[in-house]
């Protein structure tokens, strides 16, 4: 694993070709990453100033999520700026940028603490977010990924389709013959959960982690930090989103269904959990939400 501390002189070469003076290395540390190889956070003397950065080092989709950062560096909506792509790894021997360091907490303990202020900046960020257009990413728009909701659809139903199972094919079958009307695709930075939510002084300082970003179902997009996060259901957050984005609220239960059977696939497929969600208690999410489906219709 790539250690920036055992590499202090090509770190100070590296960032000090982007910068406006002579750097000077502080040190690295590591930052936590669930999803992907974890960046590192360098302090540095720039110009006698000490200044934190975020070294990337995950290759997967990082000339992708530059480009993005690149493009939303001039909009209104906070995003650290970016400097230094280096795919061929010619100046630490790994593929890499770094991005200015987004100082503040994540948005996710003021949302378990239920505080009014972070549910307002939380929706507010979102919509900002979804409210960018083809026009404002430029040439990035070209290469930016697309995802509506009859893409994971119609991948749920092939997973199931090879691997049959009597529960997904009712579950499926539902799903068919009840889809809503769904809203158009919009941008994302393809993971908003609440930890990607950089605040300071209860406002918003930044959104990070752009490897994902791309047009979806806003909808489904929104619904993932209150599936990963239960103590986040129940306060009408889901609703008053729908409410804000001018969706009718009643189809989110349908979209409750699509998660469940999603991540049942997923779980199913990798022969892992999904944080607090296992094989057997999504097969459970299932059946109640059928039942509970049945007595809408009756």
């Amino acid at each position: 694993m790539f250690d920036p501390n055992q590499h202090p002189v090509e770190c100070e070469q590296y960032i000090g070709r982007f910068l406006a003076g002579p750097v000077k290395f502080l040190r690295a540390r590591p930052l936590t990453q669930s999803t992907r190889i974890a960046p590192w956070r360098l302090d540095v003397m720039v110009n006698r100033q000490e200044q934190a950065y975020v070294l990337q080092l995950d290759a997967r989709g990082l000339g992708y999520e530059y480009q993005i950062l690149k493009a939303l560096e001039p909009l209104a909506i906070p995003t650290p700026r970016v400097y230094g792509l280096d795919l061929a790894g010619e100046a630490l021997s790994i593929p890499c940028f770094f991005s200015d360091f987004i100082a503040g907490e994540s948005l996710l303990n003021p949302m378990l603490a239920g505080e009014a202020w972070a549910e307002d900046a939380y929706l507010e960020a979102v919509c900002a977010l979804q409210a960018i257009n083809p026009a404002d990413l430029g040439e990035a728009f070209k290469s930016t990924k697309q995802e509506s909701t009859e893409d994971v659809l119609e991948d749920v139903q092939a997973y199931f389709t090879e691997h049959p199972l009597p529960l997904a094919e009712t579950a499926c079958q539902k799903l068919q013959a009840t889809k809503p009307e769904f809203p158009s695709l919009r941008f994302s930075n393809g993971d908003l959960w609440l930890e990607n939510f950089i605040v300071r002084d209860k406002k918003l300082a930044g959104v990070i982690d752009f490897q994902n970003a791309a047009f979806s179902d806003p909808v489904f997009e929104f619904l993932l930090s209150f599936f990963v996060e239960p103590k986040l259901q129940g306060r009408g957050l889901e609703a008053r989103y729908c409410q804000e984005i001018g969706v009718d609220p009643a189809i989110l239960h349908w979209y409750h269904g699509l998660e469940f059977l999603d991540t049942w696939r997923w779980v199913l497929s990798s022969g892992e959990g999904f944080v607090h969600h296992t094989a057997e208690s999504l097969e459970t999410d299932i059946k109640n939400w059928l039942q509970s489906a049945a007595g809408e219709v009756k």
